[in-house]
């Protein structure tokens, strides 16, 4: 038998969200109509939100910790990708029925595990009841020092492009929960993928570098090739990747190996959360001697061209791909 929750809006909030602000300076106890955020002198304050809303960016079978966790996590990966360190963050839900006091608790373990693994803390949000699917919606903040947010749009031709991590785990882990892939897998591969689309890890092992060495930056949510696209036509260049460089765990590579078709899906289908960074020739030695101290994993993938030449991936053998949807769009 389901437990119900404590009365109202105003009980769900004191007792699965006021425990999450309890050390966050201008929180009040989540017991006033906003937050108060006071910045160190020389420093900038960087914003970012992201909705996650079942049946799009999660399963409706994902236990409410894993949804949780999502939802922060792809905020601070974000903030990763502009050099900025995470500090709080805003919640707002909109609950779907009524939860019961396990499923609360759950997600609120959920927020309680990000919160220490990202260092940030909740700063206040809303909660609210739809007809509609289970929503979302976190805009998480981080400070940089003064003039040194690292934008998309600041990339060179010549410029060397590197990832984080690996590529298509995590739309391959959605096809593997959807149905597909399992006789390509050990279990413990299928679980490393699946918990790649559950549970995203921003990189927070990036900031400093990206501050210190990023001509431009952005977190890859959309899919490689696509947001690879984005940062050209921000910077107004073009460039290209190439596939056989593109970092690839030990179960991407396996399943890729018995099923080719799946490039397209690693190169495009998104929820990677790594970084994609521009590099100047000049400091690669630099760059790639910090990310090695600190334990950051980097792929060279491409390089930045003029904006004549296109935006270009390019198969094993160097030929020009062709993507149906080089991107995800919800649209």
């Amino acid at each position: 038998m389901t437990k119900k929750p404590p009365h109202g809006e105003t009980g769900i909030i004191r007792r699965y969200f006021s425990p999450l602000a309890e050390d966050t300076p201008g929180a009040f106890g989540l017991r006033d109509d906003a937050g108060l955020i006071s910045p160190q002198e020389g420093m900038e304050l960087v914003l970012t939100t992201d909705m996650i809303v079942e049946g799009v960016h999660f399963l409706e079978n994902y236990k409410p910790g894993d949804i949780a966790y999502k939802a922060l996590g792809v905020n601070v990966s974000d903030l990763c990708a502009k050099g900025a360190e995470p500090s709080v963050y805003l919640l707002s839900i909109a609950l779907s029925g009524t939860p019961d006091t396990e499923w609360l608790e759950q997600l609120s373990e959920g927020f309680a595990a990000a919160q220490t693994d990202f260092g940030c803390r909740l700063l206040g949000g809303d909660t609210v009841h739809t007809p509609g699917p289970l929503a979302l919606s976190v805009t998480a903040a981080g400070f940089v020092p003064l003039g040194r947010m690292v934008h998309r749009s600041g990339a060179r031709v010549g410029d060397q492009v590197y990832v984080t991590g690996t590529i298509g785990d995590a739309a391959l882990g959605l096809a593997l929960l959807n149905g597909a892939g399992a006789d390509h897998l050990s279990g413990e591969q299928a679980d490393f993928l699946s918990g790649r689309h559950k549970r995203p890890q921003p990189r927070l092992g990036a900031i400093p570098v990206v501050r210190a060495h990023a001509n431009a930056a952005m977190d890859i949510s959309d899919g490689l090739f696509g947001d690879f696209a984005k940062l050209c036509a921000a910077s107004n260049t073009g460039g290209a990747i190439n596939a056989a460089d593109v970092p690839l765990s030990d179960a991407a590579a396996r399943w890729l190996e018995q099923d080719p078709e799946r490039l397209g899906d690693i190169l495009t289908g998104g929820d990677d959360y790594e970084v994609l960074m521009s590099i100047s020739e000049e400091n690669i030695i630099a760059f790639e001697s910090d990310c090695a101290q600190a334990g950051l994993q980097i792929k060279r993938i491409g390089c930045i061209a003029s904006r004549s030449e296109g935006v270009k991936a390019l198969d094993f053998g160097g030929k020009s791909l062709e993507f149906k949807h080089p991107s995800y769009d919800h649209f």
